[in-house]
């Protein structure tokens, strides 16, 4: 049985590639760019905010899910580029907010855009944008 967390990362790499973004193994962020010249790559970070025991079989967890998208400005205007991840960060937060794929998982996660981490910067040849979201969910201890 997959983890509560894996699952949840997995529906939000589906609605991902269903929104036109392509799943990357490169690592990258602000300070590298991957190697492989994918236009609208993604990658996901997570990291531990906190976990309280609600019940013995339960415990309720608030994950960081970072989502970091490389755009290739090679492909667009500088200025094209900039436009089409600002539009791309309101998309996304709506359609994972929204998603019944994701509303629907056991954990019953929710899932808030965390706008005072979200940024973007250009990276040699790249425009990289992180968009941060927090999710909170129930795991099962038992």
């Amino acid at each position: 049985m997959a983890g509560t967390l894996s699952t949840l990362i997995a529906a939000i790499e589906a609605r991902m590639v269903v929104l036109g973004f392509k799943t990357t193994e490169e690592i990258f962020n602000f300070d590298a760019v991957p190697d492989s010249v994918i236009h609208k790559a993604f990658r996901i970070e997570t990291r531990l905010i906190d976990k309280n025991n609600c019940t013995d079989q339960y415990t309720r967890v608030q994950e960081e899910l970072t989502i970091y998208i490389a755009y290739r400005p090679m492909a667009q205007s500088l200025r094209t580029s900039w436009k089409t991840a600002m539009d791309d960060r309101e998309t996304i937060e709506t359609d994972l907010v929204n998603a019944s794929s994701i509303l629907a998982l056991a954990s019953g996660p929710l899932l808030f855009l965390d706008r005072e981490t979200d940024s973007q910067r250009y990276v040699i040849d790249y425009l990289v944008s992180k968009l941060a979201f927090t999710a909170h969910y129930n795991r099962r201890l038992v």
